[in-house]
């Protein structure tokens, strides 16, 4: 009896080192969201002293000038007048934006 426990250590060696590896694998992960949300979090920021004021913003590749109406910790509304002198609002996911020029 005694003989078959020690049958069954060497899977538990096995199960722990398995989900230990899980258990690192997903800590880094919930780093890297973590700092993404950070980042999404300090542009949010440095988008809020924009307010208001008409810049240049690049998303997919893509520039236009566009005045910045509202922010919030996900999305950024803007509008600009295109060239049928159209009132054209978007809104724009923060992470989307690749390039916010003066």
């Amino acid at each position: 009896m005694g003989a078959i426990w020690i049958l069954f250590i060497p899977f538990l060696v096995i199960i722990y080192a398995s989900s230990e590896k899980k258990i690192k694998r997903l800590n880094k992960r919930i780093r890297r969201l973590e700092k993404q949300v950070k980042g999404n979090q300090d542009m949010s920021r440095l988008l809020e002293e924009l307010k208001g004021q008409t810049v240049t913003v690049t998303v997919d590749g893509f520039g236009a000038e566009y005045e910045i109406l509202d922010i919030d910790e996900d999305w950024v509304k803007l509008t600009r007048v295109n060239n049928k002198q159209q009132r054209e609002t978007k809104l724009v996911r923060i992470e989307d934006i690749q390039d916010v020029q003066l």
